[in-house]
Protein backbone atom coordinates (compact mmCIF):
# COMPACT_ATOMS: atom_id res chain seq x y z
CA UNK A 1 0.00 0.00 0.00
CA UNK A 2 2.67 2.79 0.85
CA UNK A 3 3.90 2.03 -2.68
CA UNK A 4 0.79 2.51 -4.32
CA UNK A 5 1.02 6.11 -2.22
CA UNK A 6 4.11 6.83 -3.74
CA UNK A 7 3.70 6.65 -7.45
CA UNK A 8 -0.35 8.25 -6.98
CA UNK A 9 1.93 10.89 -5.13
CA UNK A 10 4.33 11.51 -7.79
CA UNK A 11 1.96 10.88 -10.31
CA UNK A 12 0.28 14.09 -8.77
CA UNK A 13 3.37 15.95 -8.13
CA UNK A 14 4.20 15.43 -12.27
CA UNK A 15 1.15 16.82 -13.32
CA UNK A 16 1.52 20.24 -11.08
CA UNK A 17 4.54 20.54 -12.29
CA UNK A 18 5.88 20.99 -9.07
CA UNK A 19 7.91 18.12 -6.75
CA UNK A 20 8.91 19.59 -3.19
CA UNK A 21 11.00 18.13 -0.02
CA UNK A 22 8.94 15.99 1.84
CA UNK A 23 9.16 16.55 5.73
CA UNK A 24 12.40 15.35 7.39
CA UNK A 25 14.78 15.31 4.27
CA UNK A 26 16.58 18.24 4.98
CA UNK A 27 19.85 17.54 7.29
CA UNK A 28 21.80 20.95 7.83
CA UNK A 29 22.29 22.78 5.00
CA UNK A 30 20.59 20.17 2.71
CA UNK A 31 19.04 21.92 -0.19
CA UNK A 32 15.32 21.77 -1.34
CA UNK A 33 14.84 18.51 -3.70
CA UNK A 34 14.63 20.83 -6.68
CA UNK A 35 11.83 21.25 -8.32
CA UNK A 36 10.63 19.94 -11.64
CA UNK A 37 8.26 20.48 -14.50
CA UNK A 38 5.43 18.88 -15.88
CA UNK A 39 5.88 15.13 -17.35
CA UNK A 40 6.79 16.96 -21.32
CA UNK A 41 9.56 18.63 -19.99
CA UNK A 42 11.27 15.41 -20.15
CA UNK A 43 12.50 12.92 -22.67
CA UNK A 44 10.01 9.90 -23.38
CA UNK A 45 12.47 7.58 -23.25
CA UNK A 46 14.00 8.67 -19.51
CA UNK A 47 10.54 9.41 -17.47
CA UNK A 48 10.49 5.80 -16.49
CA UNK A 49 14.01 5.81 -15.16
CA UNK A 50 13.35 9.43 -13.13
CA UNK A 51 10.20 8.35 -11.73
CA UNK A 52 12.04 5.74 -10.01
CA UNK A 53 15.13 7.69 -9.25
CA UNK A 54 12.83 10.56 -7.53
CA UNK A 55 11.06 7.79 -5.75
CA UNK A 56 14.22 6.19 -4.41
CA UNK A 57 15.10 9.69 -3.40
CA UNK A 58 12.17 10.33 -1.51
CA UNK A 59 12.02 6.79 -0.05
CA UNK A 60 15.51 7.25 1.01
CA UNK A 61 16.09 11.21 1.80
CA UNK A 62 19.27 11.00 3.30
CA UNK A 63 20.90 8.56 1.75
CA UNK A 64 23.63 9.86 -1.08
CA UNK A 65 23.43 7.28 -3.54
CA UNK A 66 19.59 7.98 -4.16
CA UNK A 67 20.06 11.59 -4.54
CA UNK A 68 22.82 11.39 -6.57
CA UNK A 69 21.16 8.97 -8.46
CA UNK A 70 18.43 11.45 -9.73
CA UNK A 71 20.98 13.92 -10.17
CA UNK A 72 22.36 11.52 -12.57
CA UNK A 73 19.25 10.95 -14.45
CA UNK A 74 18.46 14.98 -14.62
CA UNK A 75 21.69 15.69 -15.55
CA UNK A 76 21.25 13.19 -18.67
CA UNK A 77 18.00 14.78 -19.62
CA UNK A 78 19.54 18.10 -19.65
CA UNK A 79 18.09 19.77 -16.81
CA UNK A 80 21.86 21.13 -15.05
CA UNK A 81 20.22 23.34 -12.21
CA UNK A 82 18.11 20.44 -11.08
CA UNK A 83 21.13 18.15 -11.17
CA UNK A 84 23.34 20.15 -9.30
CA UNK A 85 20.67 20.56 -6.23
CA UNK A 86 21.01 16.97 -6.40
CA UNK A 87 24.37 16.58 -6.44
CA UNK A 88 24.72 18.89 -3.74
CA UNK A 89 22.53 16.89 -1.48
CA UNK A 90 24.67 13.58 -2.44
CA UNK A 91 28.29 15.47 -1.59
CA UNK A 92 26.72 16.76 1.73
CA UNK A 93 25.29 13.65 2.48
CA UNK A 94 28.61 11.76 1.35
CA UNK A 95 31.40 14.47 1.25
CA UNK A 96 34.16 11.36 1.00
CA UNK A 97 32.36 10.17 -2.07
CA UNK A 98 34.57 10.94 -5.29
CA UNK A 99 31.81 10.68 -7.39
CA UNK A 100 29.77 13.04 -6.19
CA UNK A 101 32.09 15.85 -5.72
CA UNK A 102 33.24 15.67 -9.30
CA UNK A 103 29.76 15.76 -10.75
CA UNK A 104 29.21 18.32 -8.61
CA UNK A 105 31.91 20.23 -10.38
CA UNK A 106 30.90 19.15 -13.78
CA UNK A 107 27.35 20.80 -13.40
CA UNK A 108 29.11 23.98 -11.86
CA UNK A 109 31.55 24.37 -15.05
CA UNK A 110 28.59 23.44 -17.79
CA UNK A 111 26.66 26.37 -15.85
CA UNK A 112 29.95 29.06 -16.33
CA UNK A 113 30.24 28.75 -12.18
CA UNK A 114 34.06 28.29 -12.77
CA UNK A 115 35.14 29.46 -9.01
CA UNK A 116 32.87 27.00 -7.84
CA UNK A 117 33.68 24.04 -10.20
CA UNK A 118 37.17 24.26 -8.86
CA UNK A 119 36.66 24.23 -5.77
CA UNK A 120 34.86 20.84 -5.98
CA UNK A 121 37.27 19.37 -8.52
CA UNK A 122 39.76 20.42 -5.45
CA UNK A 123 37.54 18.43 -3.12
CA UNK A 124 37.21 15.25 -5.83
CA UNK A 125 41.19 15.29 -6.12
CA UNK A 126 41.87 15.47 -2.45
CA UNK A 127 40.43 11.83 -2.38
CA UNK A 128 41.47 10.42 -5.74
CA UNK A 129 44.78 13.10 -6.86
CA UNK A 130 45.21 10.28 -9.45
CA UNK A 131 42.10 10.76 -11.39
CA UNK A 132 43.16 12.48 -14.93
CA UNK A 133 39.98 14.10 -15.95
CA UNK A 134 38.92 15.74 -12.81
CA UNK A 135 42.71 17.36 -12.96
CA UNK A 136 41.93 18.72 -16.10
CA UNK A 137 38.76 20.54 -15.42
CA UNK A 138 40.48 21.85 -12.85
CA UNK A 139 42.98 23.73 -14.63
CA UNK A 140 40.24 24.52 -17.46
CA UNK A 141 37.96 26.10 -14.16
CA UNK A 142 41.26 28.46 -13.73
CA UNK A 143 41.55 29.43 -17.07
CA UNK A 144 38.08 30.12 -17.54
CA UNK A 145 38.26 32.29 -14.46
CA UNK A 146 41.25 34.29 -15.17
CA UNK A 147 43.29 32.63 -12.26
CA UNK A 148 46.13 32.53 -14.64
CA UNK A 149 49.06 32.31 -11.95
CA UNK A 150 47.49 30.04 -10.24
CA UNK A 151 46.43 28.02 -13.42
CA UNK A 152 49.85 28.03 -14.35
CA UNK A 153 51.33 26.53 -10.72
CA UNK A 154 48.73 23.92 -11.35
CA UNK A 155 49.52 22.85 -14.60
CA UNK A 156 53.11 22.85 -13.91
CA UNK A 157 52.70 20.38 -11.14
CA UNK A 158 50.71 18.38 -13.71
CA UNK A 159 53.44 18.29 -15.96
CA UNK A 160 55.96 17.08 -13.24
CA UNK A 161 53.72 13.75 -12.32
CA UNK A 162 52.31 12.80 -15.34
CA UNK A 163 54.86 13.90 -18.04
CA UNK A 164 53.22 11.25 -20.34
CA UNK A 165 50.35 13.33 -21.16
CA UNK A 166 50.07 16.09 -23.70
CA UNK A 167 46.97 17.39 -22.13
CA UNK A 168 48.72 19.24 -19.02
CA UNK A 169 51.40 20.51 -21.16
CA UNK A 170 48.53 22.33 -23.64
CA UNK A 171 47.47 23.85 -20.89
CA UNK A 172 50.39 25.04 -19.56
CA UNK A 173 51.42 26.60 -23.10
CA UNK A 174 48.07 28.34 -23.00
CA UNK A 175 48.50 29.79 -20.05
CA UNK A 176 52.26 31.22 -21.18
CA UNK A 177 50.80 32.78 -23.95
CA UNK A 178 48.10 34.44 -21.95
CA UNK A 179 51.20 36.23 -19.53
CA UNK A 180 52.66 36.77 -22.59
CA UNK A 181 56.05 33.81 -22.30
CA UNK A 182 55.32 33.17 -25.81
CA UNK A 183 58.53 31.13 -25.53
CA UNK A 184 57.63 29.19 -23.33
CA UNK A 185 54.33 28.86 -24.73
CA UNK A 186 55.78 27.34 -27.82
CA UNK A 187 58.18 25.05 -25.79
CA UNK A 188 55.05 23.75 -23.74
CA UNK A 189 52.94 23.42 -26.70
CA UNK A 190 55.49 21.67 -28.88
CA UNK A 191 56.01 19.07 -25.93
CA UNK A 192 52.47 18.17 -26.46
CA UNK A 193 52.17 17.79 -30.15
CA UNK A 194 55.13 15.23 -29.50
CA UNK A 195 53.13 13.23 -27.07
CA UNK A 196 50.18 13.36 -29.52
CA UNK A 197 50.96 15.02 -33.00
CA UNK A 198 47.03 15.33 -34.18
CA UNK A 199 46.06 17.43 -31.09
CA UNK A 200 44.25 20.16 -32.80
CA UNK A 201 44.21 22.40 -29.74
CA UNK A 202 47.76 22.59 -29.22
CA UNK A 203 47.94 23.25 -33.13
CA UNK A 204 46.08 26.28 -32.98
CA UNK A 205 47.98 27.55 -29.74
CA UNK A 206 50.77 26.83 -31.69
CA UNK A 207 50.04 29.10 -34.79
CA UNK A 208 48.68 32.01 -32.69
CA UNK A 209 51.73 31.87 -31.00
CA UNK A 210 53.79 31.87 -33.55
CA UNK A 211 51.88 34.63 -34.95
CA UNK A 212 52.68 36.72 -32.37
CA UNK A 213 56.30 35.97 -32.10
CA UNK A 214 55.75 37.30 -36.16
CA UNK A 215 56.79 33.81 -37.62
CA UNK A 216 54.51 33.84 -40.70
CA UNK A 217 55.60 30.56 -42.30
CA UNK A 218 55.25 28.52 -38.95
CA UNK A 219 51.98 30.22 -37.53
CA UNK A 220 50.61 29.59 -41.34
CA UNK A 221 52.04 25.55 -41.12
CA UNK A 222 50.11 25.04 -37.27
CA UNK A 223 47.16 26.69 -39.45
CA UNK A 224 46.66 23.49 -41.54
CA UNK A 225 47.41 21.22 -38.93
CA UNK A 226 45.06 22.46 -36.95
CA UNK A 227 42.11 22.71 -40.15
CA UNK A 228 43.31 19.04 -40.61
CA UNK A 229 43.04 17.97 -36.46
CA UNK A 230 40.54 20.48 -35.09
CA UNK A 231 38.02 17.86 -33.35
CA UNK A 232 41.37 15.77 -32.74
CA UNK A 233 42.33 15.29 -29.21
CA UNK A 234 43.94 12.69 -26.57
CA UNK A 235 41.21 10.13 -25.17
CA UNK A 236 40.48 10.62 -21.74
CA UNK A 237 38.63 7.70 -20.44
CA UNK A 238 35.77 9.19 -17.88
CA UNK A 239 34.15 6.47 -16.25
CA UNK A 240 31.61 8.77 -14.12
CA UNK A 241 30.26 11.52 -17.03
CA UNK A 242 30.33 8.13 -19.15
CA UNK A 243 27.22 6.77 -17.17
CA UNK A 244 25.63 10.43 -17.62
CA UNK A 245 26.90 10.42 -21.45
CA UNK A 246 25.32 6.71 -22.12
CA UNK A 247 21.83 7.80 -20.36
CA UNK A 248 21.83 10.73 -22.12
CA UNK A 249 22.23 8.91 -26.23
CA UNK A 250 19.37 6.76 -25.04
CA UNK A 251 17.42 9.94 -25.15
CA UNK A 252 14.96 9.47 -28.28
CA UNK A 253 14.67 12.67 -30.09
CA UNK A 254 12.65 12.79 -33.09
CA UNK A 255 14.49 15.57 -34.55
CA UNK A 256 18.13 14.30 -34.15
CA UNK A 257 18.51 12.09 -37.74
CA UNK A 258 16.92 15.39 -39.74
CA UNK A 259 19.38 17.98 -37.31
CA UNK A 260 22.81 15.58 -37.39
CA UNK A 261 22.60 15.43 -41.56
CA UNK A 262 21.67 19.45 -41.71
CA UNK A 263 25.12 19.56 -39.38
CA UNK A 264 26.98 16.85 -42.45
CA UNK A 265 25.68 19.44 -44.89
CA UNK A 266 23.18 16.52 -46.39
CA UNK A 267 20.64 19.77 -46.68
CA UNK A 268 18.20 17.51 -48.72
CA UNK A 269 18.09 14.40 -46.80
CA UNK A 270 17.90 16.48 -43.60
CA UNK A 271 14.48 18.08 -45.24
CA UNK A 272 13.38 14.67 -45.62
CA UNK A 273 14.11 13.18 -42.31
CA UNK A 274 12.39 16.64 -40.59
CA UNK A 275 9.49 16.05 -43.31
CA UNK A 276 8.90 12.19 -41.85
CA UNK A 277 9.29 13.64 -38.31
CA UNK A 278 6.11 16.15 -38.93
CA UNK A 279 4.07 13.47 -40.43
CA UNK A 280 4.24 11.96 -36.59
CA UNK A 281 3.42 14.92 -34.85
CA UNK A 282 2.60 17.84 -36.85
CA UNK A 283 2.98 20.24 -33.68
CA UNK A 284 6.78 20.22 -33.94
CA UNK A 285 7.87 23.45 -33.74
CA UNK A 286 11.41 22.86 -33.89
CA UNK A 287 11.05 20.76 -37.30
CA UNK A 288 8.96 23.57 -38.90
CA UNK A 289 11.77 26.47 -37.62
CA UNK A 290 14.96 24.35 -39.32
CA UNK A 291 12.77 23.49 -42.25
CA UNK A 292 12.21 27.32 -43.18
CA UNK A 293 16.33 27.65 -43.17
CA UNK A 294 17.01 24.06 -45.18
CA UNK A 295 14.30 24.92 -47.60
CA UNK A 296 15.85 28.49 -48.31
CA UNK A 297 18.75 26.76 -48.91
CA UNK A 298 17.61 24.71 -51.23
CA UNK A 299 16.07 27.28 -53.01
CA UNK A 300 12.55 26.22 -52.71
CA UNK A 301 10.81 29.65 -51.36
CA UNK A 302 7.52 28.00 -50.94
CA UNK A 303 7.70 25.20 -49.13
CA UNK A 304 10.07 27.22 -46.34
CA UNK A 305 7.27 29.82 -46.52
CA UNK A 306 4.51 27.16 -45.82
CA UNK A 307 6.80 26.28 -42.65
CA UNK A 308 7.63 29.42 -41.30
CA UNK A 309 3.27 30.10 -41.34
CA UNK A 310 3.10 26.92 -39.80
CA UNK A 311 6.02 28.03 -37.01
CA UNK A 312 4.54 30.95 -36.23
CA UNK A 313 0.88 29.30 -36.01
CA UNK A 314 2.16 27.50 -33.64
CA UNK A 315 4.69 29.76 -31.45
CA UNK A 316 4.31 33.47 -32.59
CA UNK A 317 7.19 34.49 -30.79
CA UNK A 318 9.76 32.25 -31.65
CA UNK A 319 12.61 34.38 -32.79
CA UNK A 320 14.16 31.88 -34.74
CA UNK A 321 11.19 31.14 -36.84
CA UNK A 322 11.12 34.93 -37.95
CA UNK A 323 15.06 35.29 -37.96
CA UNK A 324 15.14 32.02 -40.53
CA UNK A 325 12.54 33.85 -42.91
CA UNK A 326 14.73 36.84 -42.87
CA UNK A 327 17.47 35.09 -44.46
CA UNK A 328 14.77 33.75 -47.05
CA UNK A 329 13.31 36.59 -47.91
CA UNK A 330 16.78 38.34 -48.49
CA UNK A 331 18.45 35.35 -50.69
CA UNK A 332 14.93 36.73 -52.78
CA UNK A 333 16.39 40.21 -53.00
CA UNK A 334 12.98 40.95 -50.89
CA UNK A 335 15.21 43.22 -48.84
CA UNK A 336 12.64 45.65 -46.68
CA UNK A 337 10.77 42.69 -45.99
CA UNK A 338 13.92 40.75 -44.77
CA UNK A 339 14.50 43.90 -42.67
CA UNK A 340 10.69 43.81 -41.15
CA UNK A 341 11.55 39.90 -40.40
CA UNK A 342 15.02 40.68 -38.65
CA UNK A 343 13.16 43.43 -36.68
CA UNK A 344 10.32 41.36 -35.28
CA UNK A 345 13.19 37.87 -33.90
CA UNK A 346 15.33 41.63 -32.61
CA UNK A 347 11.76 42.87 -30.66
CA UNK A 348 11.20 39.13 -29.19
CA UNK A 349 15.11 38.48 -28.59
CA UNK A 350 16.80 41.52 -28.66
CA UNK A 351 20.04 39.39 -28.06
CA UNK A 352 19.29 37.09 -30.77
CA UNK A 353 22.71 36.83 -32.99
CA UNK A 354 23.42 38.08 -36.23
CA UNK A 355 19.51 39.82 -36.47
CA UNK A 356 21.46 42.91 -35.63
CA UNK A 357 23.67 42.34 -38.42
CA UNK A 358 21.43 41.20 -41.11
CA UNK A 359 19.21 43.89 -40.07
CA UNK A 360 22.50 46.54 -41.07
CA UNK A 361 22.64 44.13 -44.25
CA UNK A 362 19.58 45.04 -45.52
CA UNK A 363 19.22 48.14 -44.76
CA UNK A 364 22.83 48.38 -46.80
CA UNK A 365 21.47 46.80 -49.30
CA UNK A 366 18.48 49.37 -49.72
CA UNK A 367 21.34 51.81 -50.26
CA UNK A 368 20.42 53.24 -46.40
CA UNK A 369 23.91 53.59 -45.16
CA UNK A 370 22.88 55.68 -42.45
CA UNK A 371 20.72 53.21 -41.29
CA UNK A 372 22.67 50.61 -41.63
CA UNK A 373 25.50 52.24 -39.86
CA UNK A 374 23.13 52.68 -36.90
CA UNK A 375 22.24 48.82 -36.85
CA UNK A 376 26.01 47.70 -37.11
CA UNK A 377 27.07 50.17 -33.65
CA UNK A 378 23.89 49.03 -32.07
CA UNK A 379 25.56 45.17 -32.82
CA UNK A 380 28.87 46.26 -31.30
CA UNK A 381 27.60 48.17 -28.44
CA UNK A 382 25.88 44.78 -27.47
CA UNK A 383 29.09 42.85 -28.38
CA UNK A 384 32.48 45.14 -28.71
CA UNK A 385 34.41 42.31 -29.50
CA UNK A 386 32.62 41.25 -32.63
CA UNK A 387 34.57 40.99 -35.64
CA UNK A 388 32.10 41.03 -37.82
CA UNK A 389 30.38 44.03 -36.43
CA UNK A 390 33.67 45.94 -36.44
CA UNK A 391 34.19 44.29 -40.26
CA UNK A 392 30.69 45.62 -41.10
CA UNK A 393 30.99 48.91 -39.84
CA UNK A 394 34.73 50.00 -41.12
CA UNK A 395 33.41 48.49 -44.33
CA UNK A 396 30.63 50.92 -44.81
CA UNK A 397 32.64 54.15 -43.38
CA UNK A 398 35.37 53.80 -45.76
CA UNK A 399 32.41 53.92 -48.90
CA UNK A 400 31.41 56.67 -47.40
CA UNK A 401 35.34 57.93 -47.37
CA UNK A 402 35.50 57.98 -43.76
CA UNK A 403 39.21 56.54 -44.21
CA UNK A 404 40.56 56.60 -40.93
CA UNK A 405 37.62 55.57 -38.95
CA UNK A 406 36.53 53.04 -40.93
CA UNK A 407 40.11 51.55 -40.99
CA UNK A 408 40.20 51.92 -37.09
CA UNK A 409 37.27 49.39 -37.52
CA UNK A 410 38.77 46.92 -39.70
CA UNK A 411 42.00 46.75 -37.77
CA UNK A 412 39.61 45.69 -35.00
CA UNK A 413 37.92 42.93 -36.73
CA UNK A 414 41.47 41.14 -37.63
CA UNK A 415 41.01 39.61 -33.91
CA UNK A 416 38.50 37.66 -35.67
CA UNK A 417 38.75 33.53 -34.19
CA UNK A 418 37.43 32.73 -37.30
CA UNK A 419 40.75 31.83 -39.09
CA UNK A 420 38.55 31.65 -42.60
CA UNK A 421 37.12 34.70 -42.11
CA UNK A 422 40.42 36.71 -41.36
CA UNK A 423 41.71 36.62 -45.16
CA UNK A 424 38.45 38.45 -46.29
CA UNK A 425 38.67 41.01 -43.43
CA UNK A 426 42.71 41.46 -44.65
CA UNK A 427 41.59 42.00 -47.99
CA UNK A 428 38.70 44.95 -46.73
CA UNK A 429 41.74 46.87 -44.71
CA UNK A 430 44.25 46.43 -47.36
CA UNK A 431 41.45 48.02 -49.89
CA UNK A 432 40.68 50.57 -47.65
CA UNK A 433 44.21 51.63 -47.15
CA UNK A 434 44.83 51.90 -50.82
CA UNK A 435 41.81 54.15 -51.32
CA UNK A 436 42.59 56.44 -48.81
CA UNK A 437 46.09 56.91 -50.17
CA UNK A 438 48.22 54.89 -47.85
CA UNK A 439 49.87 52.58 -51.07
CA UNK A 440 52.20 50.94 -48.44
CA UNK A 441 50.05 49.65 -46.22
CA UNK A 442 47.61 49.00 -48.62
CA UNK A 443 49.88 46.18 -50.74
CA UNK A 444 51.47 45.23 -47.38
CA UNK A 445 47.43 44.36 -46.42
CA UNK A 446 46.39 42.50 -49.58
CA UNK A 447 49.66 40.52 -49.56
CA UNK A 448 49.02 39.15 -46.29
CA UNK A 449 45.29 38.38 -47.41
CA UNK A 450 46.75 36.78 -50.24
CA UNK A 451 49.18 34.38 -47.99
CA UNK A 452 45.82 33.47 -45.59
CA UNK A 453 43.54 33.31 -48.62
CA UNK A 454 46.10 30.62 -50.35
CA UNK A 455 47.22 28.68 -47.31
CA UNK A 456 42.78 28.27 -46.94
CA UNK A 457 42.16 27.00 -50.48
CA UNK A 458 40.01 30.29 -51.18
CA UNK A 459 40.67 30.33 -54.97
CA UNK A 460 38.24 32.89 -56.01
CA UNK A 461 39.42 35.21 -52.94
CA UNK A 462 42.74 34.84 -54.54
CA UNK A 463 41.61 35.94 -57.58
CA UNK A 464 39.97 38.99 -56.66
CA UNK A 465 43.48 40.20 -54.63
CA UNK A 466 45.38 38.96 -57.33
CA UNK A 467 43.55 41.70 -59.93
CA UNK A 468 43.76 44.83 -57.04
CA UNK A 469 47.50 44.07 -56.64
CA UNK A 470 48.32 44.23 -60.27
CA UNK A 471 46.54 47.65 -60.29
CA UNK A 472 48.43 48.91 -57.69
CA UNK A 473 51.66 47.47 -58.38
CA UNK A 474 51.71 48.30 -62.09
CA UNK A 475 49.73 51.22 -62.76
CA UNK A 476 50.09 52.58 -59.22
CA UNK A 477 46.06 53.26 -58.69
CA UNK A 478 43.65 52.19 -55.82
CA UNK A 479 41.90 49.16 -56.50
Amino acid sequence: MRGETLCVALSLALLTGAWSSPPGTQAGKLPDVPTLLAPDAYPGSLRAELMKAYAAAIANPRDASANGRLGVVLHACGHIEEAEVSYQRAHLLDPKSFRWAYLLGIVYAQRGNFDQGASAFREALHLDPGYLPAGLKLGECLLASGKWQEAAKFYEGMVAKQADRPEPYCGLGRVRAIRNDLNGAVESLRKAVELFPNFGAAHYGLARTYERLGNKELSLEEFALYDRNRNSAPEVRDKFLDEVQVLSASVSDPLRPGLELARQGKLGEAAAALEKALKTNRQLVRAHVRLVALYGQLGQPARAEEHFQEAVRLDPRNAESYFNHGLLLASQQEFREAAEAFRTALEINPQYPGARLNLGSMWEAQGNLQEAVAAYQKALEDNPNDPQAQFDVGRVLVNQEKYPEGIQHLLQSLNTTNEDRKPTYLYALGAAYARSGDRTNGLRCLHLAREEATARGQTQLVQTIDADLHVLETEGRSP
